[in-house]
């Protein structure tokens, strides 16, 4: 191949890819304009919560499960416009989360408290006593955290943190009857 023939590759090789790099900045673009309206057409979905409380108790095989979440006027409003179906929702995404883990909860529920503009999601939790252990995968990996490395502050019967997840400040308090240990995402008696 000569030099004449290389350089004329060369140059068309360069058009094709800027043409190629154009057309896709253009593309996307687009997509973001048409994105953008779906972002704001839930008026169902509350923006997000103020505050997050969640209590685990350990009783025997069992978690006590209990999440309760501040709202700001505005999206407690909006929950309250649709109690049924926010409850639902609420049941349904807890508990398919649960079930990829192979947990199960046990009568989900969901209770409104109007004074305080909260919700609290409540339910047992079967299936993460594993042998003599407690796994808390599928509570820490979805919220982003982790017992040792989220820094959980280590009590005689009980693991502590507060904090922020999505925007929210959080504090989660896990209970045991027993003095406890742990490494990650485990929890067994000392």
């Amino acid at each position: 191949m000569n030099k004449k023939s290389f350089y004329s590759l060369l140059v068309i090789g360069l058009l094709v890819l800027g043409i190629l790099i154009v057309g896709s900045k253009k593309e996307g673009k687009c997509a973001s304009k048409t994105e953008q309206p779906r972002e704001s057409t839930s008026q169902l979905e509350p923006k997000s919560e103020l505050m997050n409380t969640i209590k685990i108790k350990a009783e025997g095989e069992i978690l006590h499960y209990q999440k309760e979440s501040l709202w700001s006027e505005q999206a407690f409003s909006e929950i309250l416009r649709s109690k049924k179906e926010f409850e639902s929702k609420e049941i349904h995404s807890f508990t398919k989360d649960l079930e990829r883990y192979n947990r199960y909860a046990v009568k989900p529920k969901v209770e409104f408290n109007e004074p305080r503009k909260s919700t609290t999601f409540i339910c047992d939790i079967k299936g993460a006593k594993q042998g003599s252990w407690f796994d808390f995968d599928w509570f820490l990996r979805p919220w982003g955290l982790d017992f040792i490395d989220s820094h959980f502050e280590k009590r005689e019967k009980e693991l502590y943190w507060q904090g922020k997840v999505e925007g929210a400040r959080t504090i989660i308090s896990i209970r045991f009857p027993y003095s406890i240990s742990n490494c990650h995402e485990h929890v067994w008696a000392r």
